[in-house]
């Protein structure tokens, strides 16, 4: 089976690349390699690699940035998936595209399930919600889309790296890390997202939506409280830091986030049932401490 992302660089993209099964002939194309707010280029790449299925990782995805470049955002997030998908049903080829957590208010007490209504309050969630519609458009189960949230690795640019290098940064215990702690989701370690998109690839027909995290729920300021814990047993940082639990408010973000973001994954379980995000947390830390002997 031959599969082409678009994106290369980014997190899923890379964990894509190291999970690979062996059966699977993988192409990853860059910014540099095809500039995907270009249709020509695109149909070209698409002319040339042939791919059975493309797996879009490509994304405008700093949601503070968002906020002041809308444009570009929805050149990136929106305007270059329409051009995925005219290619791509031209040419027969499958299509999955990612999406978010953010496509939802976060006014729910309960997870989200596939089928609520979304209703996306940055500008971010929104251009992912408009990327979503052209995807649903299509009214084939030869596409479909998939929510996942709070995405991480030990390695990269993300919640859980950051919190190592604070906390590893930290002269003593009187030193203060500020956590936003009215905001829940559900980590979710990026090689388990890759797993269960290798696994949907293998899927003959595709439900519209799919969610999906690591199982479980916390605030950010859980998940730093977790992470220092476990760091800290894995001698990954000198000491204890004190973490203070803040509001949205008090953090002074220009960007508005859900409160509650949690998806429900239960149509998911049927392809890959997920893990308690602690555990794979803990499997994250424990390769990044072997990484460094």
């Amino acid at each position: 089976m031959k599969i082409l992302t678009f994106g290369q660089t980014g997190q899923l993209a890379k964990a894509l690349k190291r999970t690979k099964p062996n059966n699977i002939e993988l192409t990853q194309l860059s910014r540099q390699q095809v500039d995907i707010t270009q249709p020509q280029l695109i149909d070209e790449a698409l002319e040339y690699y042939r791919p059975d299925i493309i797996i879009n990782c490509a994304a405008f995805t700093d949601v503070e940035r968002a906020e002041n470049n809308g444009p570009q955002v929805l050149q990136t997030n929106v305007e270059a998936v329409k051009f995925m998908v005219n290619t791509a049903s031209k040419l027969g080829i499958r299509f999955i595209q990612l999406s978010t957590d953010y496509v939802f208010d976060g006014n729910s007490s309960l997870p989200y399930s596939v089928n609520q209504k979304p209703t996306a309050i940055n500008v971010y969630g929104q251009s992912k919600l408009l990327a979503e519609k052209v995807i649903l458009q299509q009214q084939s189960n030869q596409y479909c889309i998939v929510r996942t949230s709070w995405l991480y690795h030990y390695s990269g640019k993300n919640f859980v790296t950051t919190m190592l290098k604070l906390m590893s940064q930290a002269q003593s215990n009187s030193h203060i890390i500020s956590v936003v702690n009215d905001q829940t989701g559900s980590p979710t370690m990026v090689d388990d997202l890759a797993h269960f998109l290798w696994k949907l690839c293998l899927q003959k027909q595709w439900s519209a939506i799919y969610h999906w995290s690591d199982a479980g729920k916390c605030t950010w300021y859980e998940f730093a409280l977790e992470i220092q814990s476990q760091a800290l047993a894995l001698g990954l940082i000198p000491s204890t830091v004190s973490l203070i639990p803040v509001t949205s408010e008090q953090y002074n973000s220009c960007v508005k986030r859900p409160s509650f973001s949690v998806l429900d994954t239960k149509q998911s379980h049927s392809i890959v049932k997920p893990k308690p995000w602690q555990q794979q947390l803990a499997h994250s830390l424990n390769s990044y401490s072997l990484d460094k002997e």
